[in-house]
């Protein structure tokens, strides 16, 4: 049976200091650094599958596409990043607990590969055992995307597990997804202030959340990307309810259920994954309010 120790370790892994053997990618060996460069032809095919990522079926192309030319050249972070944001769409895509964490944690993996080779720095510190927050100063802009990934992985994955979980990785979540604000607030649609506003709204004050911070959060998200269709339902679900704002709740959910697909261009499969979950939000109304 697995320990909470064990559990903990593979949510925050390198954050916590301590990392599975499966997840440190072995060496190129002499056949792989003299094999032909596929790979740029297996991002694009992997790239072609996750475009159409809303088709279950296209984003397991995708990830094959991704973690083989990973295997292929495993000093060069850019498939791993892939293979990050591939499996985080899968979290979004889960309806279920055991799914969501099992790719979530396959996504924090992945990008701690990747930001171990783009920040060497960051996974020095860590193997030293620094503190989480210390340690996510290190990385610069190069590793401001894995960065993103293993914080929402991380986060993710501890809240599929429960909250008991969240508490424990609060701390190096948080940590991480503020250096990623700091260095790329824009990526993944201002992904970072839309994780920061949720996050902050369903902790209390004192562990680092709180109504104030998180309502600042999602306003800078709306501002830097105001089509996006899953910060509504993020604030909704966490902000409005945490302030008992029904008007508010309401607003959000119809914004999103109101946007016509055609309008959302490349962000189509998080806009029909978003109108799902503002339906589930609005069946649910009567026991959040």
């Amino acid at each position: 049976m697995r320990t909470v120790a064990a559990l903990l370790c593979a949510l925050v892994a390198v954050a916590q200091g301590c990392r599975r053997a499966a997840d440190v990618t072995p060496a190129p060996t002499a056949r792989e650094v003299a094999a032909p460069p596929r790979d740029g032809e297996l991002l694009a095919d992997g790239d072609r599958a996750y475009a159409e990522r809303g088709d279950p079926a296209r984003l397991d192309a995708a990830l094959r596409a991704y973690q083989t030319a990973a295997s292929s050249r495993p000093a060069d972070p850019a498939a791993e990043v892939r293979v990050a944001r591939a499996e985080a769409f899968r979290v979004l895509a889960s309806t279920g607990p055991a799914v969501a964490r099992d790719a979530a944690e396959a996504s924090a993996r992945a990008a701690e590969r990747a930001l171990r080779r783009a920040s060497p720095a960051w996974a020095e510190a860590v193997d030293r055992g620094e503190d989480p927050a210390a340690a996510a100063a290190r990385v610069d802009a190069v590793g401001a995307e894995p960065l993103y990934w293993l914080a929402l992985g991380t986060m993710r994955s501890a809240q599929a597990t429960g909250y008991a979980a969240v508490l424990a990785v609060k701390d190096a979540a948080l940590a991480m997804m503020a250096r990623a604000a700091e260095l790329d607030e824009r990526l993944d649609a201002a992904g970072p202030h839309r994780a920061l506003g949720a996050w902050r709204a369903m902790l209390p004050a004192a562990a680092g959340g709180g109504a104030a911070a998180s309502r600042a959060h999602f306003d800078r998200a709306r501002a830097l990307a105001p089509d996006d269709p899953l910060r509504p339902v993020a604030e909704a679900e966490t902000w409005a309810v945490l302030v008992q704002d029904e008007a508010r709740f309401d607003a959000l959910l119809r914004e999103v259920l109101a946007e016509e697909p055609a309008r959302a261009g490349d962000r189509a499969p998080e806009l029909a994954v978003a109108k799902r979950r503002a339906r589930e939000l609005l069946e649910r109304k009567a026991r959040l309010f």
